[in-house]
């Protein structure tokens, strides 16, 4: 599943060609061709965590487009491949005026078509929590969160959007590793530093990735890295880079997400000292006007 590392960075990359063109065409799956918003302007593109919100000025009322992708979902530029009609049906199609190819977005989880006012009561949105990568995080807000299920496992916090949203399971898995924890250590036994820890250095991690280049949390500080690009995501049976032993994959929590954790490494989260790593260098990218960052937040504002 695309995490909220490669929704910013899409939202970057589709900003300098829409934002502030005029829609020639709009057209999604189930409705057809929107001809209420042709020659509607798009006023931004923004990313909340794992979905992409595109902002749509008609010429009587505001509008947003909200994807997200889900496990096989993606955008990209219609010139790729063959047309439409020789492979799968789009959700939605976004033709822009200028020299730009329409866009597509096709097997998404969620695509829908909504009046701006009433994003401030979608009941998905409205669930999530702080985004990590729209700075500063609060991670007094997340730590609460984070308490509100005792009982939950550590792998299945990190994944949880309405404790924070934009971690997926690559990042869930480094950040156990890097911290010691063991995937199936209750939320209850983890002191509020060590929550506030993960948090942080995951922020840190997805904003290392915003730049060009496949993810990694290895070597991101090198300007040549060598090397695996994650210390125990898809190593199942291969050697632990500290300490040599062998990487096991299980599936962990409700959801039954893939887990990747070394055995010695992890072994015990409560009887052995973590040792938080480094932070990294740099800053987060700007937030957008999509969403706030308090607590309690209303999704959106005045466009």
């Amino acid at each position: 599943m695309p995490e909220g590392d490669t929704i910013h960075r899409l939202a970057r990359a589709l900003s300098p060609i829409w934002v502030g063109a005029r829609v020639e065409r709009l057209w999604l799956r189930e409705h057809g061709e929107v001809e209420t918003l042709r020659g509607a302007r798009v006023h931004e593109v923004s990313a909340l965590g794992k979905h992409l919100l595109v902002g749509l000025l008609g010429e009587r009322e505001a509008w947003v487009l909200h994807t997200h992708l889900g496990m096989p979902g993606r955008w990209h530029p219609a010139s790729e491949g063959a047309p439409w009609r020789q492979r799968e049906v789009p959700a939605v199609e976004l033709a822009v005026a200028g020299d730009v190819p329409p866009w597509r977005c096709t097997r998404p989880a969620t695509c829908e078509l909504l009046r701006r006012r009433a994003l401030r009561l979608h009941p998905e949105l409205l669930r999530l929590g702080p985004d990590l990568l729209a700075p500063p995080v609060p991670l007094d807000a997340v730590l609460r969160r984070a308490r509100r299920s005792p009982n939950a496992l550590a792998a299945e916090l990190l994944l949880d959007q309405r404790v924070a949203c934009g971690l997926g399971n690559v990042y869930k898995n480094e950040l156990l590793f890097l911290f010691g924890v063991h995937p199936r250590t209750a939320v209850a036994a983890l002191a509020d530093d060590e929550i506030t820890a993960l948090f942080r250095r995951g922020a840190e991690l997805l904003a290392a990735n915003l730049g060009p280049g496949r993810r990694r949390t290895r070597g991101l500080g090198d300007a040549a890295p060598r090397g695996p690009r994650f210390w125990v995501y898809d190593r199942a049976g291969r050697p632990c880079l500290r300490c040599g032993e062998t990487i096991c994959l299980e599936r962990v929590g409700d959801a039954a997400r893939v887990t990747y954790w070394c055995p010695r490494c992890q072994a015990d989260a409560r009887t052995r000292e973590r040792r938080a790593p480094d932070a990294l260098a740099g800053a987060a990218p700007e937030g957008h006007s999509l969403h706030t960052r308090r607590v309690g937040r209303r999704v959106g504002g005045p466009l």
